[in-house]
């Protein structure tokens, strides 16, 4: 392969891989700890459409959080819309402020198993959001 063929295949790769970049990652609402860590950043973890959570402590809602960096809140919203009918529930963070929460969250290390999910739980956002 020519010198010159070689720069364009490497300039080409490197630009797709750039493009391919995700701009957002769905993750569950306890990847972000027990609600009562986690509702300083995502809220209560019941529906955000209801006052208040069931009764039934054994009431499981499947609320996704979307940590989006490099793409307007708008954009997100629009990509994962809250439905209460459907019963989707998104709840909306970006990077930074999800990376100092997390952050903040693993320096205190309350509790071991809570510190190791954060910990998992910022090495997902790094490596599918970058650096």
């Amino acid at each position: 392969m020519s010198r010159l063929a070689f720069l364009l295949f490497f300039t080409l790769l490197t630009s797709c891989s750039v493009q391919s970049q995700q701009e957002v990652v769905l993750l569950d609402y306890n990847d972000f700890g027990p609600q009562i860590i986690a509702r300083e950043v995502i809220g209560m973890e019941w529906w955000q459409w209801q006052e208040h959570g069931d009764s039934d402590p054994a009431a499981v809602y499947p609320v996704k959080v979307a940590v989006y960096r490099d793409i307007p809140l708008t954009e997100v919203e629009q990509r994962y819309p809250v439905e209460p009918e459907q019963k989707k529930d998104f709840r909306y963070l970006e990077y930074q402020r999800a990376l100092d929460f997390l952050d903040e969250k693993i320096t205190e290390n309350m509790l071991e198993n809570v510190t190791e999910q954060l910990k998992t739980t910022r090495k997902k956002i790094v490596s599918q959001l970058g650096k």
